[in-house]
């Protein structure tokens, strides 16, 4: 079930109230004496750990962490845990979920990484605790007919996936990054709890009264200090190189450091339009001399591609890039087993033009009333439409809704509810699609505009979107990815930063940029960003029509009063025309029309108490 996960080696531990099974990916220590299920030396505790912990040598040295029997993060992170229980999880400094077992106290813990890189899912029901890196290790555990949960399913109309620790099963959860689950496996009580906060963090590390000599330093040696700490390992690690600043950085970084030749890996696909980044990328590998892979990679089958991502979310999941990430990740699999890439960059160092926006956002939110007070026009062009739904963003009653209208084609004017029954869209339109970022929004009301929209991200879009596009895609083809932006140290210091010293003047990425001056060549550092479009449009209107109404007959079929299957055909037929364009509604269905036919959901009229 979950063998993609970790092909070379499984066990599994069990007495007579706990049951724990764990595959392997065999990354550091490749000998059986790293292999999990794994007991302390006095067979009290037993660790099922997901991930590395980059400094595990750095904390067996510093707690004195003496007879260790193998070579591996794992066994750090148990004795590390037994000595000094939940205190221990803050100073790791990596990407993780593992559980841990007290056979004594008869205590388990589950516990996820701070920003969410690793999954960690969770099902408590009838007194029985499951729970897996992913939700169909939960579902084969689990007998009968799975209800939707109403609330997670008017995230995903917005969003294309639920938010925060909702999953689209009322009764399964994820973990939340930087916390922990406590449960006592002999009362059955249990607390979920935060063992760090990016609030807290931003809070402690403020840091405004900083040179900018200082702060460009100090971010180029940080960044160059977490790319080589997450060199570690035993197998060859390599870099996913697109040609743009966050991963010809890695590279520049990495090509120092690295013992051995870094091998880099830039793909082209046959969906494109020209060149893309390939070209910027062999320079970019030529100038650091790096053993360099051009992968030209086929969609093939798409329909077979969807379905199968589908079935590796576990849940309808709308960013299709995680589809050129599988493939180029299927491409290397085999060769590579570790790979670094640039995610988190645009979120700690201020890559998007939203941010930019909200600096003004007190003069364009009256200029966007104004608009909206004098518009009565609405032509149907593509242009006219997302100027008017930007308007209708900076219009929303609160600045949290304006930050998820921002991230999202949907808003009233396009009324996504629509393609739902009368009673189904009632019932999901009765929940609040904007709870998560007014929750996470309010954690830091007191910073600046940038520096808000920025932290959300940290807190929704990176772990809810990013993280799980690039751990599902990768993973699936048995291939581990690290993100050194992501670094502990380096984040707790760009996070204390105002936005004005990070993006002056609304210039994305100013900051970094700056500490790269010198490192990266500037072709890369101010050339245009050429970024990968997923033709997911014309894929549903050519080689995925067949597929979208074989599926949307199946659904109806199964499903008869949950979707307004005219309005669909409706929409289907203006985006084929060319009068409307609802290729991303139509690409959202498509994926949950897939999980629903392929699973046991039951979708309930409203949603469940």
């Amino acid at each position: 079930m979950l063998n993609h996960r970790g092909p070379d080696d499984s066990g599994q531990y069990h007495d007579s109230s706990v049951w724990i099974a764990h595959t392997r990916l065999s990354i550091l220590d490749l000998s059986a004496a790293a292999s999990q299920p794994m007991a302390s030396a006095d067979g009290r505790f037993v660790i099922s750990y997901n991930g590395e912990v980059y400094n595990f040598r750095d904390l067996a040295s510093e707690y004195d962490l003496r007879n260790l029997r193998s070579g591996s993060d794992t066994e750090v992170v148990l004795e590390l845990f037994l000595t000094q229980g939940p205190q221990a999880l803050a100073k790791l400094n990596g990407m993780f979920a593992f559980a841990i077992y007290d056979s004594v106290a008869r205590k388990l813990w589950l516990v996820r990484d701070r920003f969410g890189i690793k999954p960690l899912y969770y099902r408590i029901h009838a007194g029985c605790l499951t729970f897996a890196s992913e939700i169909k290790g939960i579902k084969a555990l689990t007998a009968g007919e799975s209800n939707c949960d109403v609330v997670g399913l008017h995230e995903w109309l917005h969003y294309g996936n639920s938010l925060g620790e909702r999953t689209l099963y009322p009764d399964i959860k994820q973990l939340l990054p930087g916390h922990y689950l406590e449960l006592d496996v002999s009362s059955f009580e249990f607390d979920v709890r935060s063992y760090w906060s990016l609030e807290r963090q931003v809070n402690s590390s403020a840091r405004d009264r900083e040179n900018c000599g200082s702060i460009i330093s100090d971010t180029r040696n940080l960044l160059e200090s977490a790319v080589k700490r997450q060199l570690v390992s035993d197998v060859p690690v390599g870099v996913f190189l697109s040609g743009g600043v966050d991963s010809s950085a890695i590279v520049a970084f990495a090509s120092r450091h690295y013992e051995k030749r870094l091998a880099t890996y830039s793909a082209g696909f046959d969906f494109m339009s020209g060149e893309g980044e390939l070209p910027r990328a062999k320079r970019v590998s030529e100038r650091f001399g790096t053993d360099h892979h051009e992968l030209f990679v086929e969609g093939g089958a798409v329909g077979d591609l969807i379905e199968k991502m589908v079935w590796h979310h576990d849940m309808p999941f709308a960013d299709a890039a995680n589809i050129p990430l599988y493939l180029m990740a299927r491409e290397i699999s085999g060769s590579a087993k570790v790979v670094l890439q640039g995610d988190g960059g645009d979120e700690l160092f201020g890559g998007y033009r939203r941010y930019s926006t909200l600096k003004h956002y007190t003069l364009l939110r009256m200029l966007a009333k104004l608009i909206q007070t004098v518009d009565r026009a609405s032509p149907h062009s593509a242009g006219h439409f997302r100027f008017k739904r930007y308007v209708n963003a900076l219009c929303a009653d609160d600045l949290a809704t304006t930050m998820a209208l921002l991230l999202t084609v949907e808003s009233r004017l396009s009324q996504p509810g629509a393609v739902f029954s009368k009673a189904m869209r009632d019932a999901i339109e009765a929940t609040d699609p904007f709870a998560r970022f007014r929750e996470c929004q309010s954690m830091f009301a007191d910073q600046d505009i940038g520096n808000q929209m920025s932290l959300v991200d940290f807190m929704i879009v990176l772990p809810d979107r990013f993280l799980e596009k690039v751990d599902r895609a990768t993973m699936a083809a048995s291939v581990e990815v690290r993100v050194p932006f992501l670094d502990n140290d380096l984040v707790n210091f760009v996070v204390g930063l105002p936005s004005r010293k990070k993006i002056p003047w609304g210039k994305k990425k100013w900051l970094l940029k700056e500490a790269l001056k010198g490192v990266v060549p500037d072709e890369v550092l101010y050339g245009p960003k050429t970024g990968l479009t997923v033709p997911y449009g014309m894929w549903l209107q050519t080689v995925l029509k067949p597929l979208f109404f074989d599926h949307l007959a199946t659904f109806a079929n199964r499903y008869p009063d949950v979707l307004d299957v005219s309005h669909i055909e409706e929409l289907f037929r203006r985006t084929t025309s060319g009068s409307q364009n609802s290729s991303y509604m139509l690409w959202k269905l498509l994926n949950l029309m897939i999980w629903a036919n392929k699973s046991n959901v039951n979708f309930l009229p409203a949603p469940p108490a």
